[in-house]
């Protein structure tokens, strides 16, 4: 069926609503379905949408638009979840099956298995109405805090428990299923359930509290609606379109400027107004931020989670996360980090002499006084200014080749030969969303077989209230019913009337990021791995995304993804050599700030946290230089706005490491071996490491697509720090 000529006579409403009655098996002969008006369908409309809700044409989401749909909703699934959970504690321990206890959990009502739960919280990312997002907020709080208390269902752990040792049994189960058993008792068990009652309550009581405290720092970074304002002269070196779309919105003419990446990212890279670029830093970690009281819930989170991992018997929070990761203990995670620094200190350390004498002769050039250091604000406008002055590369006109709409056709091409999909757009009309005018909705089929995998949503673009970063969110996650779906939400910059969207190059390489995280969610099979109890370990949830990340520096690729928005030409040859030699300068400079975040996030959840603000802005004060070499500007603390810390990637930051060199590996041993556009080595990537999930080993799954263990040789030879 044609996914671009069915329900056109269907408004978007009254289209989802029929369509997704029909797939939750609701009865609606004979055509009883109340549309509105303008939309009364024929009987053959009818058949198409009952066929679409069989094929997953639409996505399974009824997405809910005010706060009384949102409110009636949760309350709803809340008392499904309490239900099935209440179901399950009734059952004799004698008389427990898989279908009547293990199976109810794989799907309940309070997962993402569930649509409708997705529907009523994730508007508080991206919705323009402060209503809906705060109504969306506090659904979000009521599910985490409804699964905080399903985790300490002793009943059900004792069900759980029991059918586990049934050893025969559970031997007849699908590996999916049996992983999902064996996680759903360790999980159980590392929320306490091994626990007296009393002490049980307890640590409920304190991971809600968690709970309430990472949803406030949340909330706190997505209200912020900071404007900075500067003369034209105070953003020299910013190209004429930049500043003119930004001048005279303020009562004395300046250029208004955000907190937001398409804002500060150029900035950085480009003003050469050293005290412009210092205000703007300021602005985002110093204490005058709108937020700058999220250094107290970092705080205040930090010691809920120790006592957490102390209850459970851990000796920190970071050691309690990590046994639950590929990288198996705190341990194994220091020893990595160490070894990486001691082989990049060094190449470091050359990285920040060469831009310092780059700092040194521009300050002569201009007539500003060298201060004999670089600073915080210095590094991405003297790295962009090596890039220009010895390789040649202008991030600007390099933009100019990037015209998003491009860049993402372009991309999902790459990504369909590669990975053996089809993707198939919806036209407007027959999917239904939080912002019609620019979010796009895709079906994905496998090619070979015809089967539908699931949808992707794409909004791209910064609005008032939307989530501030580059992020994939899995908004539903596969089950024998429906397949999963996934949303990517960007911040890139939007067009103008007279040009359209252009993307740096590194928003090229972030899209192919995201898109990456997007086809490990919907290529991963099997249900039993399709919940929080199973999942990828986040250790390695970033190596399939960093490794596709490659195919924007190949030379092939690159000629495809680049279009000039003018004359339609790719890059030029010399353009993109360039580039391809700049892909590492500064590489090592670079990963000694990525060790240093994870360094920060194993600190404050190691077993000696600091126990307030002024302890955590003494951390940063001693780590930021110790490791990276650039001073911590006063009174500034990133711990303002990193957002990583204080969700679900706490003590886990240095898994971005960790799957990068996991990611350089996977790359160089199989697709630059064997073709970069090998279809055979994709389908083995997709089968081999992105279709079993979390299930077994991670490592295993390497080996096997590898051909050997992982190693970080790869690595430290693609970035110049071994030689071959």
């Amino acid at each position: 069926m044609s996914t671009t000529t069915p329900f056109k006579p269907l408004c978007p409403c009254c289209f989802q609503s029929y369509a997704t009655s029909i797939a939750a098996g609701v009865d609606h002969e004979p055509f009883s379905f109340e549309f509105c008006g303008s939309c009364a369908p024929s009987d053959v409309e009818k058949a198409l949408a009952k066929k679409a809700a069989t094929d997953q044409t639409v996505p399974p989401i009824q997405w809910l638009l005010t706060v009384e749909e949102i409110e009636a909703s949760t309350k709803e699934i809340l008392e499904a979840t309490q239900q099935n959970l209440d179901t399950i504690a009734a059952i004799p321990l004698a008389d427990v099956t898989f279908e009547n206890t293990i199976a109810k959990l794989m799907t309940p009502p309070n997962y993402k298995t569930n649509p409708q739960l997705v529907a009523c919280k994730f508007l508080q990312h991206c919705s323009t109405d402060a209503k809906i997002r705060e109504a969306a907020s506090a659904a979000g709080k009521q599910f985490a805090a409804s699964r905080v208390q399903g985790r300490m269902n002793r009943a059900v752990y004792e069900r759980v428990k029991a059918f586990s040792e049934m050893t025969d049994t559970v031997a007849t189960l699908t590996p999916y299923q049996q992983h999902f058993v064996k996680a759903a008792r360790e999980d159980f068990e590392r929320a306490g359930l091994a626990l007296p009652e009393e002490d049980a309550q307890k640590l409920k009581d304190l991971l809600a509290e968690d709970t309430t405290v990472c949803s406030k720092f949340s909330q706190a970074l997505g209200a912020d609606n900071t404007k900075l304002f500067f003369t034209p002269e105070e953003l020299k070196g910013m190209k004429d379109d930049f500043i003119q779309d930004r001048l005279g919105k303020d009562e004395e003419g300046k250029c208004t400027i955000t907190l937001k990446y398409p804002d500060i990212i150029p900035i950085g890279q480009s003003c050469q107004v050293a005290e412009t670029r210092r205000k703007i830093g300021d602005a985002r970690e110093g204490e005058s931020a709108s937020y700058k009281d999220n250094l107290d819930l970092v705080a205040q989170g930090i010691q809920l989670r120790k006592q957490i991992a102390t209850m459970l018997g851990y000796p920190s929070w970071a050691e309690y996360v990590c046994t639950k990761r590929m990288s198996g203990s705190y341990q194994a995670v220091d020893d990595f980090l160490s070894h990486l620094q001691s082989k990049l200190t060094d190449s470091g350390k050359e990285d920040y002499d060469t831009l310092l004498q780059l700092k040194k002769e521009h300050c002569s050039e201009t007539g500003v006084e060298f201060d004999g250091k670089l600073n915080a604000w210095d590094t991405s406008f003297y790295n962009n200014r090596l890039l220009q002055t010895k390789y040649g590369v202008d991030s600007e006109a390099i933009r100019q080749y990037f015209p998003l709409d491009h860049v993402v056709e372009t991309t999902l091409a790459i990504y369909q030969e590669l990975l053996g999909l089809t993707f198939q757009e919806l036209p407007q009309g027959t999917f239904w969303c939080w912002y019609p005018s620019e979010v796009r909705c895709f079906r994905v089929v496998d090619t070979a077989s015809g089967t539908a995998i699931g949808h992707f949503y794409l909004d791209l673009h910064p609005r008032p209230g939307k989530y501030g970063h580059a992020a994939i969110f899995h908004l539903v996650k596969h089950t024998e019913d429906h397949g999963a779906v996934d949303c990517m939400l960007c911040n890139l910059p939007p067009g103008t009337a007279d040009k359209p969207s252009l993307l740096l190059h590194t928003n090229v390489v972030t899209f192919c990021n995201e898109f990456g995280h997007i086809m490990h969610g919907l290529c991963s099979e099997g249900v039993g791995n399709s919940t929080h109890l199973a999942k990828c370990p986040r250790d390695f949830v970033e190596a399939p995304s960093q490794m596709l990340e490659n195919w924007c520096w190949q030379t092939s690729v690159l000629e495809r993804l680049s279009k000039h928005h003018q004359t339609g030409e790719s890059l030029p040859s010399d353009m993109l050599q360039s580039m391809i030699r700049a892909k590492h300068v500064n590489v090592a400079f670079g990963s000694l700030r990525q060790i240093y975040l994870s360094r920060l996030d194993l600190n404050i959840h190691g077993p000696d946290p600091p126990k307030d603000a002024a302890g955590l802005q003494q951390l940063v004060d001693k780590l930021r230089p110790e490791i990276t070499l650039i001073e911590n500007p006063p009174g500034n603390n990133m711990l303002r706005t990193f957002s990583h810390l204080m969700n679900q990637y706490s003590a886990s930051y240095y898994g971005y490491m960790w799957a990068e060199v996991l990611s350089a590996d996977m790359f160089a041993s199989r697709f630059e071996a064997e073709g970069v556009m090998n279809p055979k080595v994709g389908m083995d990537y997709r089968k081999m490491v992105l279709a079993p999930g979390g299930t077994h080993s991670i490592t295993d799954h390497l080996t096997k697509f590898l051909g050997r263990p992982p190693s970080n040789e790869a690595f430290l030879k693609s970035r110049g720090i071994l030689k071959e």
